[in-house]
């Protein structure tokens, strides 16, 4: 979403997405998922068996505060939900704008070309 963001709306002539930005990405991409996943390691809240007991996920449903469950809840759900989609919101809302400014544009611009026409063909007339 950023990069069509970056590309459509805030055009900067010659830039281009090269190695580095795709590392950088990858690098993002990285981070998130980390900070997702490392904290119960550490305590913060825990990981429980799931479903037929072969998987782990989260514990989001002990209210005992010793695991410090309720915190990590509103931490996923604020920096791995709510930014993220405000982030997608914002940035394809643009994308919406730009384009469809872009496309009123370019509308007028064929409209304008044909009333020009017609006042010709008039004048010729």
């Amino acid at each position: 979403a950023i990069e069509r963001y970056i590309v459509v709306c805030k055009p900067m002539g010659s830039f281009k997405f090269s190695a580095n930005h795709a590392m950088a990405g990858i690098a993002f991409t990285w981070f998130m998922a980390c900070s997702c996943a490392v904290p119960p390691l550490f305590g913060w809240s825990r990981y429980l068996p799931e479903g037929m007991q072969t998987s782990c996920g989260p514990d989001y449903y002990t209210l005992n505060p010793e695991y410090n469950n309720e915190s990590y809840v509103m931490y996923m759900f604020s920096c791995h939900f709510c930014i993220p989609v405000t982030t997608i919101f914002f940035t394809y809302g643009s994308l919406v704008c730009t384009v469809k400014a872009a496309a009123a544009q370019q509308q007028e611009s064929e409209s304008t070309q044909k009333a020009e026409r017609e006042v010709t063909r008039m004048v010729i007339l």
